[in-house]
């Protein structure tokens, strides 16, 4: 069998301050969290260009060493290429079970149409020692075709499940690896609830040892659900759940504690009302729960550090306010419906730009973003 060729994986380049830095910001949204053994934090979002989708956008890394309250320039900054028309977006940080850093990204290649392999593809990095003054990153690892744009699951039996979507079937899909992100294997989840433009998925394994799939829909109003009784091997046809969603990302994942953590836009049709919510008993209800914020915000991510202090991030009004924001708070808090830990804080500024009309060269990236958009889009659409 022909080996398949694979893209070159986008390049990691130094911070430039008068090309990447808030003044030149358009817009920035999608951010991501991860939190060390040693208690470092680093987060990551994407900008660049005019919009989402560019040829100019670009991702980014910053680090806090003191619980999300300061944060540092960029450390790393990702740039798609151009040239060959291939796009980078959606920067995912992840820690996994052996301590290491993964930084995932996507890359998009325009010469390709949506409804092909290789249109999207995501990729990875790692580092070993992130907790070391200097980081150094592994070379490029190839995941798989399709979109990661959550963190992975780990399974009692070491199976990591990484949940990369594509449009290239009617299944959900993800990609499991046995052996600690050395290989992955691409799997099938349960038929699709309705036609998603996106549908980010995450995966709660439960006491029972049954696997719960919640999945992003359009035009539902709710999470889609489906489960496996027999450790992935055949999944139930999605159906509603009872979570409402106005058709974007959210966040699931069992906590120390043993609690199943949510954090979602608390809404059936609009991006607010971001809200944390912890269940007692695997998702079937949610006891407990403690409002965010309640303003234009989207694409939730948390970390939870080795005391069980929770980091959130989302970003608020990508192309308005151009926010990014962490929240750090603890079950205690949500279980209050209130902050009661005076360690506790909610809508810290990570990040913000300022408006586009006091942006230079404003009107020039627009212009050149909607020509590249016009041409491209002759070809790359079904």
């Amino acid at each position: 069998m022909q080996e398949k060729k694979l893209p070159a994986p986008c390049p990691f380049i130094q911070y430039e301050e008068k090309k990447h830095g808030t003044s030149t910001r358009l817009w920035q949204g999608c951010p991501t969290i991860a939190v060390t053994k040693g208690g470092k934090l680093f987060a990551g979002w994407y900008s660049g260009g005019s919009r989402e989708p560019s040829l100019l956008n670009y991702n980014l890394l910053v680090e806090s060493k003191d619980g999300g309250l300061t944060w540092s320039t960029p450390l790393l900054v990702q740039e798609g290429r151009p040239n060959d028309n291939i796009q980078v977006l959606d920067i995912q940080l992840w820690m996994d079970p052996l301590a290491r850093l993964w930084i995932c990204w996507q890359q998009r290649d325009w010469k390709t149409r949506l409804d092909k392999p290789n249109h999207f593809s995501s990729w990875a990095v790692v580092c070993e020692n992130p907790d070391a003054d200097t980081l150094s990153f592994s070379a490029p690892k190839y995941i798989g075709d399709g979109f990661l744009r959550c963190q992975p699951t780990v399974l009692s039996d070491g199976r990591w499940l990484f949940c990369a979507y594509n449009w290239l079937h009617g299944d959900y899909a993800y990609y499991e690896t046995c052996d600690n992100g050395t290989s992955f294997h691409p799997c099938h989840a349960g038929k699709r609830l309705g036609k998603a433009t996106f549908d980010e998925t995450m995966i709660l394994e439960r006491h029972n040892g049954s696997l719960w799939m919640l999945a992003r829909t359009t035009g539902v109003g709710k999470l889609a659900e489906t489960t496996s009784v027999d450790g992935g091997k055949t999944w139930s046809d999605a159906i509603p759940s009872a979570i409402p969603t106005p058709s974007t990302r959210f966040f699931l994942k069992r906590l120390k504690s043993g609690r199943v953590l949510l954090v979602n836009n608390n809404s059936s049709t609009a991006r607010n009302n971001m809200t944390a919510f912890l269940s007692e008993d695997d998702g079937a209800t949610w006891s407990h729960s403690l409002l965010l914020d309640s303003r234009d915000t989207s694409y939730p991510d948390v970390a939870e550090d080795n005391d069980g202090t929770l980091y959130m991030v989302w970003d608020r009004g990508r192309t308005t306010f151009k926010e990014i924001l962490i929240t750090r708070i603890c079950e205690a808090d949500i279980i209050a419906g209130k902050t009661v830990n005076p360690a506790s804080f909610q809508c810290h500024i990570i990040s913000k730009a300022p408006v586009a009309s006091s942006l230079p060269n404003a009107d020039e990236i627009i212009d050149n973003d909607k020509r590249w958009l016009e041409e491209i889009n002759k070809t790359a659409y079904p």
